[in-house]
């Protein structure tokens, strides 16, 4: 389990770049996707996993573009990871990779690259991931799986940050509406949790309860 400097350390961060990560998941339009949403993924990420470092910068960018008003589906994870990709070039630039001060590798970029972009279809089951995108999705979702006095905690996050983003399109029955929508499409899932399986029953049932009660 990684605090949010320990994963800064393993992969060799610079310190620019982690302020600039601080610095956007800090954004005031924020209230869900912060770096609160950083730590409680980071948390459940093992020390001794094997790809432990792609997980990490996987983890710190696929948020780090979020805008305030919306925009297209997938744009901010498209966004997010051209940003992961330059500012992983001007660390080279610089002599500090992120990756333990490896030189480039590019395989390593690609299965980052598939694990952000995956991040954008939480409603599909992506059967063919490679496994550390599998597990990253899983973490994503880990807020799903709360005890459900906490889930309702953080779901009052969501409906603040989704309220900022769309209120000057849409009234906030409207807004809400289509978080419910959103939330029927994850129940239509086969599975949520790809790897977490143990964190199945209580997600669904926080859905099914969410739905029921404020849907």
């Amino acid at each position: 389990m990684f605090t949010l400097e320990e994963a800064f350390e393993r992969v060799g961060m610079p310190l620019i770049v982690q302020e600039i990560i601080k610095e956007c998941y800090e954004q005031p339009h924020r209230h869900y996707h912060t770096l609160n949403h950083l730590r409680e993924i980071l948390r459940w990420l093992p020390k001794e996993h094997p790809e432990a470092e792609i997980a990490i910068e996987a983890i710190l960018f696929h948020d780090i573009v979020h805008y305030p008003t919306p925009v297209a589906p997938g744009l901010n994870e498209a966004l997010s990871i051209a940003e992961y990709l330059l500012y992983n070039t001007k660390a080279l630039a610089v002599n500090t990779p992120f990756a333990n001060n490896k030189s480039i590798n590019f395989e390593f970029e690609r299965r980052v690259i598939e694990t952000i972009n995956a991040t954008s279809r939480h409603t599909e089951d992506q059967q063919y991931l490679c496994d550390v995108a599998k597990l990253v999705l899983d973490l994503d979702l880990s807020t799903f799986a709360l005890p459900w006095e906490d889930y309702v905690q953080w779901k009052k996050l969501v409906e603040i940050e989704n309220e900022v983003m769309w209120l000057d399109k849409y009234p906030v029955a409207a807004i809400r509406k289509g978080r419910c929508l959103f939330l029927k499409s994850l129940l239509q899932r086969k599975r949520l949790f790809y790897i977490k399986t143990e964190w199945e029953d209580q997600a669904r049932a926080n859905l099914q309860k969410d739905i029921h009660t404020y849907g």
